[in-house]
């Protein structure tokens, strides 16, 4: 099992990527993800929810590695 990393430090390491990572902790006051296991990453959005779809994890956060999504994506909270 791979170990548990800050998404922060998970979201640098993989430039303009898309990533599928499994939370493995919040911020108590904020629900924010802090820490998680990364199960894959791509340039290609649609790559991730394919792999989302055949995984079985609790709490999986899909998630852009930069500030601000790709041209012809939107971001909802």
């Amino acid at each position: 099992m791979k170990p548990s990393l800050p998404i922060e430090r998970i979201r640098q390491r993989y430039t303009d990527e898309w990533l599928l990572i499994a939370v493995d902790e919040f911020d108590e006051l904020t629900t924010v993800p802090r820490r998680g296991r990364l199960l894959a990453h791509s340039k290609q959005r649609d790559a991730i929810y394919e792999r989302l779809l055949r995984t079985k994890i609790k709490l999986p956060l899909v998630t852009y590695s930069e500030d601000s999504p790709p041209q012809g994506y939107a971001v909802a909270f």
